[in-house]
């Protein structure tokens, strides 16, 4: 096996897969790819709002850690309960490790950059870069991004740095390093495992979560993080983060890195920055600049490139077998 394996969220396989010219093998487009790329865009794109709520009366490590021990034991006994097999020693070995990689190494340090007063919105644009460097990660395995995907990633990063030149996004230099030491580790554990044995299906979600609760934990132990009970503020976006951003965005992005190309698995990376700087005019009372009227539909057009060189060669549309579940 290579990869995430192939599932349907609380489903069977797919039903299809092409064999493409890097010899990863994608699935054509169907409901539940729609749905799984949807979901990454949008709620990722929130969820730097929710950390920064969160982290009003949580110490990050342990907001963070609370988040994934609860939704891993939610998944891990819901799929024990419908029957699931326990993964081999040597599949949960590489799911943990790449938990480590995504949520530790990732989230962790962008968690402590917007604890560090990095702006939200800053934040996500610099995580747009995360589809370069996995395309360049890629190459380590001599799977090169084609003409069009470099074409339409190179539009998104245009729209980001529009972005990110605007003065209203602020940060400090620390910080700043924390979120590209992020992209590193993210992007390098995303391209690392799709060329791993994983488990399959949403048991690689709940193992990497599993693993990263624990990695949390000894964080915040480590560094001696003290905290009184959360504000109802800080509670719900803390629930809101169990639920959408780790069971349902990351098990949808579990699914994707696992069965579409890279580029477009990643292409979230330039939704999110819109997201993120439009919930901070709504919620935060932000004006719309020059730059974000600009960025956006730059951002945009990049996004729609890479979506449609990441089409598998095969072009007839099969639906997936599987079905998405409450």
């Amino acid at each position: 096996m290579r990869g995430h394996g192939s599932y349907g969220i609380g489903g069977d396989s797919p039903s299809h897969e092409v064999v493409g010219d890097n010899g990863f093998m994608p699935r054509a487009f169907g409901r539940l790819t729609v749905v799984s790329l949807a979901a990454v865009w949008v709620i990722w794109g929130s969820t730097y709002l929710a950390i920064k709520i969160g982290l009003e009366t949580l110490p990050p490590f342990a907001m963070q850690g609370m988040r994934f021990v609860v939704a891993s034991t939610f998944m891990l006994m819901f799929l024990r309960l419908r029957g699931r097999q326990w993964p081999s020693k040597r599949q949960v070995r590489n799911a943990c490790g790449i938990g480590l990689l995504l949520l530790i190494g990732g989230l962790g340090m962008v968690t402590l950059a917007e604890d560090r007063g990095v702006d939200s919105g800053l934040v996500a644009t610099i995580i747009a870069i995360q589809p370069m460097m996995m395309a360049l990660w890629g190459g380590l395995w001599r799977t090169w991004p084609n003409r069009m995907q470099w074409v339409g990633m190179s539009i998104g990063l245009l729209g980001v740095l529009v972005l990110v030149s605007d003065d209203g996004l602020s940060g400090s230099w620390s910080g700043v390093s924390l979120v590209f030491v992020a992209c590193v580790s993210w992007s390098f554990g995303s391209a690392l495992s799709r060329r791993i044995d994983m488990p399959d299906g949403p048991m690689t979600t709940a193992l990497e979560m599993a693993s990263a609760a624990c990695g949390f934990i000894v964080l915040s132990m480590i560094t001696g993080e003290n905290f009184d009970a959360p504000s109802l503020r800080s509670g719900l976006a803390v629930g809101y983060l169990v639920v959408f951003g780790s069971i349902v965005a990351f098990s949808a992005f579990t699914y994707l890195i696992g069965n579409v190309s890279g580029p477009l698995a990643m292409s979230y990376a330039y939704i999110n920055p819109a997201i993120a700087v439009l919930l901070g005019v709504v919620f935060s009372d932000e004006t719309v600049s020059a730059n974000m009227a600009i960025a956006l539909p730059v951002i945009l057009v990049g996004v729609a490139i890479v979506t449609n060189a990441s089409r598998p060669p095969d072009t007839t549309t099969v639906e997936d077998a599987s079905t998405v579940r409450p």
